[in-house]
């Protein structure tokens, strides 16, 4: 026979675990269980005050062009170490020319500790070939 007590408690806890997590997905940032977001999702973060917005492109490609508000820290032998002028506890977009880097920075910044990371799925390409607003020099 079950103890009332025992089940009781553990649908308590299952009950609090779950609750977490609701507060959790509520907090101010990116979504945390999206990693991948595409032009018009990426449009509608970079309304937020509070986005780091990272292009990984080279200094040139960054130079040529990129999208408003970007910090360019290219994806190189120093990524990592030039990644500890960000905060890790506020959210991170990155993108690259066509979506490849951007996705392995991401498993980077995550393994760093980096709490809120997203990249552009499709890149600066996509980006720019829909009517993305951009930075020419």
């Amino acid at each position: 026979m079950i103890n009332i007590n025992r089940l009781l408690a553990g649908l308590l806890l299952v009950g609090s675990l779950y609750s977490c997590k609701e507060v959790q997905a509520e907090s101010p940032g990116l979504p945390n269980s999206v990693e991948h977001v595409s032009v018009e999702e990426m449009k509608l973060h970079l309304q937020m005050e509070d986005v780091q917005l990272i292009d990984i492109r080279s200094r040139e490609d960054y130079t040529d062009a990129h999208i408003v508000n970007a910090e360019n820290i290219v994806f190189d032998e120093e990524f990592r170490t030039n990644l500890k002028t960000l905060d890790k506890f506020r959210p991170v977009l990155l993108y690259c020319t066509d979506g490849s880097k951007s996705k392995k920075a991401l498993k980077i910044l995550k393994r760093m500790g980096f709490q809120n990371v997203q990249e552009l799925n499709e890149g600066f390409e996509e980006w720019v070939a829909k009517d993305g607003q951009v930075k020419k020099y």
